[in-house]
């Protein structure tokens, strides 16, 4: 096609060009074709495959058994040659069989280049549902003239309620197999921004949204209205101000001997300086305020903050409805009761106490100020600093991550708070207060780190110990020090390095005496060693 000559260049270029990406669609839909011919070959291999397998076994009669196997083993295969998932493997598998087998015309018009091959799945999908072989080739028919004068968007809503009038006891059918699929599902979208997908009944779901914008519409609303009576009060404070320093001001500051273009030119500059306007307006502010006896200062100082020590300006919510929205979404479900699940209220309360976990990986640096960035929610994506601090100010439980400098690699592992079982060996091991002389139950002692877990110390048996409060705050914040050896013996040293030597109560201390064999025909060279020893006493 080529337009008449008289035409604008840049018109022409367009009709060119429009020319070559109308082929390259219907290249497009050739190669579409060809591959929904190749992966329609993917099931017969697989069945082939399972035949292989069962026969190799010795058991053709287990197909079954093999089958699973059989298509898991071709589908990863396919997968990483494609560098696609297995998912989207079987998917397009699924397709091809549906496009090849009962859809073929579809198919051919794709190939053709009378429609993309998206058109093509969405014909597929939306009519594979039709059980009357009848009714889905009347389907079809109308589902490809659609196709050709649609884009995908407008073809995916025709083609639902063309399957709802040709097929409407199957549609009820479908429906109620659909609401049985129901589920919540989240997926990252954008650093920082995850997307909770809520598959729910039809009517509930778009009463949610109803509620949560009806909400959301009324809350703005209201922070609108507040905004405005704000502002609507301080322009009127400002506007008494500008009236008193014009009455009061020039009069009373003007000297003896004042021409009229000097009073001109100081109004004005009264005028400026109550307004805050022009150049150094923080200083002809303050100098209007004193004009004026002080009410110009104090409305700015209300709108600029606390600059001259007055009122600072209030915060009003800025969010949209959009934001309000979200954050309301949030909110119900992560703090509202579940009042209408559970037999009764105990299990009620049981299932209101539930709290969420999510597992945030946070660079010491960051909670510090010290990093800006590199705080994520494990297996999604980044967060930024100040919600990573504030998940890790509220968080009673933290797992401290060693990883290789050089790599990044995590190389350990450890909490900073010990684990029941750890609870249950220190409370037998140590029983009771570790710290020289002291007898207070271990029951009611908190467990400290020898090395505290700030300065790298790991939350292991060897690195814990039991003290009271009291010679827990000694240990930390006096010149009193201590190291724990193997078998949680402590040592401690004290402010003049004098050294004290604690063991756990329950231990067994053997004597080298006892270590010797008392048969006296076998004697241990350790018998003999101390034989002629005289005793210590």
């Amino acid at each position: 096609m080529s337009l008449s000559t008289g035409v604008a260049p840049v018109l022409s270029e367009v009709d060119e060009l429009l020319d070559s990406l109308v082929s390259s669609r219907a290249a497009a839909g050739r190669a579409f074709a060809a591959e929904m011919f190749f992966f329609a070959r993917v099931a017969d291999l697989v069945r082939r495959r399972e035949a292989e397998r069962a026969a190799r076994g010795g058991r053709e009669g287990a197909v079954v058994d093999a089958s699973q196997l059989a298509m898991r083993e071709l589908f990863a295969e396919l997968a990483a040659g494609l560098r696609l998932s297995e998912w989207q493997v079987a998917r397009k598998v699924s397709q091809a069989s549906t496009l090849t087998g009962s859809f073929y015309e579809t198919l051919c018009d794709a190939s053709g280049g009378e429609f993309s091959g998206e058109h093509a799945i969405l014909i597929a999908e939306a009519g594979v549902q039709i059980a009357d072989e009848g009714v889905r080739c009347q389907f079809e028919a109308v589902a490809r003239d659609m196709a050709r004068e649609m884009t995908p968007a407008q073809l995916k809503a025709a083609l639902s309620g063309l399957v709802v009038r040709l097929d409407p006891e199957g549609t009820q059918q479908r429906v109620r197999e659909a609401v049985a699929r129901r589920k919540v599902s989240v997926r990252e979208v954008e650093p920082g921004l995850a997307r909770i997908t809520a598959d729910v009944p039809t009517a509930e779901g778009v009463g949610v949204v109803a509620r949560l914008r009806e909400a959301a519409t009324v809350l703005f609303a209201q922070n609108q209205a507040e905004k405005t009576e704000h502002d609507a009060g301080t322009a009127a404070t400002q506007s008494g101000a500008d009236a008193e320093s014009g009455a009061a001001g020039p009069a009373a500051a003007r000297p003896a001997g004042t021409g009229d273009a000097d009073i001109v030119a100081a109004d004005a500059e009264t005028e400026r300086a109550a307004a805050g306007t022009g150049t150094g307006a923080g200083s002809e502010r303050a100098a209007g305020s004193e004009a004026a006896g002080g009410n110009a200062g104090n409305v700015g100082n209300a709108e600029a903050g606390a600059d001259s020590g007055g009122a600072e300006a209030p915060v009003f919510d800025g969010r949209s409805v959009a934001q309000i929205m979200a954050d309301m979404f949030c909110d119900l479900l992560l703090a509202a009761p579940f009042t209408g699940h559970g037999a009764d209220d105990q299990a009620r309360d049981a299932l209101s106490a539930i709290r969420p976990e999510v597992q945030v990986t946070i660079p010491a640096e960051v909670i510090t100020g010290a990093r800006v960035g590199g705080a994520v929610v494990d297996g999604f994506g980044p967060i930024d600093d100040d919600t990573a601090r504030r998940l890790a100010g509220g968080c009673a439980m933290w797992s401290r991550v060693f990883t290789d400098p050089v790599t990044g690699v995590p190389v350990c592992v450890d909490r900073y708070r010990p684990s029941k079982k750890q609870k249950r060996f220190l409370q037998a091991r140590d029983r009771q207060c570790r710290f020289p002389g002291c007898r207070r139950r271990a029951q009611k002692c908190d467990i400290d780190h020898t090395i505290p877990h700030a300065a790298g110390g790991p939350t292991c048996l060897c690195n814990l110990e039991h003290f009271c409060k009291r010679h827990h705050t000694v240990k930390h914040d006096t010149a009193w020090e201590v190291e724990q050896l193997s078998g949680g013996v402590l040592i401690f040293t004290s402010p003049t390095k004098r050294t004290y030597v604690t063991r756990p109560p329950g231990t067994v201390r053997f004597e080298i005496a006892a270590l010797i064999d008392p048969d006296p025909h076998d004697r241990h060279t350790i018998a003999a060693q101390y034989a002629n020893d005289p005793a210590p006493f």
